[in-house]
């Protein structure tokens, strides 16, 4: 049947309760890519590696657009990239005429006009879904993830557009590394797997004055209100998942009663992730788009590891403070703008300082446990040379999802719809990513038992 058919490997279909048509073919397009987003803190690293690896005088050059609301700004970055002259659209996110306009001549998008991208997005995705133009982005707002689906989901179907939110380190890491060590649990023992868990070490890296915008935003007590917030709630652990999805054990995303636990498997201290909240319903999303091929009721949860006790205890200490730092700040606007004055919090559009940035890096490690509670096997998505989580790694991994998309559409999931970068992308974004400097693959069998 289709379930088994989808474990085999790579899904046919993303959801095998209904099957949607095959994507239409779609007309040549004036751009390969267009940067959305370009003069934002992110957008501007997305930039300038795009135009270091795949700009004019590259070996694989790409067609490209760098677009944004300001004319000045984008000269700015031009001047900053060494961007050609004629790559510069001035678009405004909230201008639907020129937002219709330009995905109409692109045949992939990569969207960073964020801060938050709950207001902004939405439009973006519904055109990109009129025109079947290929959609990504950096968001880890869950709400947004399932009102972009429940809204455009059938759309995408029927015009191929695939549209994929968190394609940088929420969610690229911790639904890569499932996918691959939950595919090889099946390869090697023929059955699902009982759980999956992902340890997130190595994990250096700063905030962006953008990003934290988006999680005052989120944590307003209007957030509740958003598109999507109502309907992602009522769904819990598996706030993402596809209709036709059957839930499953989890209740969360840690998986231990206290904030600080010992994983006798792994042999490591863990500590709550804070990304896991967001990179657990994708992976479980991805699950449930893929016919349950890891398992019908596999657990996902996600931690931060550690190799001794004070280590884990020293930084859960550290995030106890930042946290009520960040809610105070969230919660009384006079808080918030006394630590912006005295330089406490960054402002939006400043972040990482490029040594930050260069030096940063992260290590997921996905293992994965077979039904009987023994076998295992265990994948790894590393930053290697792309850098620090959150920007430069952010940037790389983003572009390159989209370029899979406008590249090499013929070798990713067939079909169109929102659904998840495990799913839609699967090998092919695993091989980018290793050519561009990442580490990414499935543990020898000895490893993994």
């Amino acid at each position: 049947g289709r379930r088994a058919q989808a474990r085999a490997g790579h899904p046919s279909r993303p959801d095998p309760a209904r099957p949607p048509p095959m994507a239409p073919s779609v007309p040549p397009r004036k751009y390969d890519l267009v940067v959305l987003g370009a003069t934002g803190f992110t957008g501007r690293l997305a930039a300038e590696y795009l135009v270091n690896r795949y700009g004019p005088s590259s070996p694989r050059p790409v067609r490209f657009a760098l677009a944004g609301r300001s004319r000045a700004k984008l000269e700015t970055i031009r001047e900053l990239t060494g961007a050609p002259e004629d790559c510069l659209v001035e678009c405004d996110v909230t201008d639907a005429v020129q937002v219709d306009a330009l995905v109409a001549q692109a045949a992939a998008v990569a969207n960073y006009a964020g801060t938050p991208f709950i207001d902004k997005a939405l439009p973006v995705v519904a055109a990109c879904a009129r025109h079947g133009t290929h959609y990504v982005d950096i968001t880890g707002e869950v709400p947004l993830h399932r009102a972009s689906y429940d809204e455009h989901h059938e759309a995408c179907e029927r015009s191929g557009a695939v549209v994929l939110h968190g394609c940088g380190f929420d969610s690229v890491p911790s639904d890569l590394a499932a996918f691959l060590a939950a595919r090889a649990v099946r390869e090697r023992h023929g059955t699902g797997c009982r759980s999956v868990r992902g340890y997130m070490s190595d994990f250096s890296g700063g905030l962006s004055g953008g990003t934290l915008s988006t999680i005052f935003s989120l944590l307003d007590p209007g957030a509740k209100k958003m598109p999507g917030a109502a309907a992602a709630a009522a769904k819990g652990a598996y706030a993402l998942d596809p209709p036709s999805g059957h839930g499953g054990p989890d209740k969360g995303s840690f998986g231990h009663a206290l904030p600080l636990a010992y994983d006798a498997r792994a042999k490591l201290w863990c500590i709550p992730f804070l990304m896991a909240e967001t990179n657990a319903v994708v992976v479980r999303k991805s699950n449930a788009l893929l016919g349950y091929a890891y398992g019908d009721a596999t657990s996902y949860t996600e931690v931060q590891a550690f190799t001794s006790f004070p280590g884990a205890a020293l930084y859960l200490a550290g995030l106890a403070a930042a946290g009520v730092i960040v809610a105070f700040a969230a919660l009384l606007p006079p808080v918030r703008s006394a630590l912006y004055a005295v330089g406490l919090l960054p402002r939006a559009g400043d972040g990482p300082t490029k040594e930050q940035r260069e030096k940063g890096s992260f290590a997921l490690r996905a293992l994965a446990v077979a039904e009987d509670g023994e076998k295992t096997a265990a994948a790894y998505v590393r930053s290697g040379t792309a850098g620090d989580p959150g920007y430069k790694a952010t940037a790389l991994m983003s572009v390159e999802s989209a370029l899979c998309l406008a590249l090499e559409r013929g070798r990713c999931a067939p079909a169109g719809g929102v659904l998840t970068p495990a799913v839609a992308l699967g090998d092919v974004l695993v091989e980018r990513l290793t050519a561009a400097g990442m580490e990414v693959g499935v543990e020898p069998a000895s490893n993994g038992k």
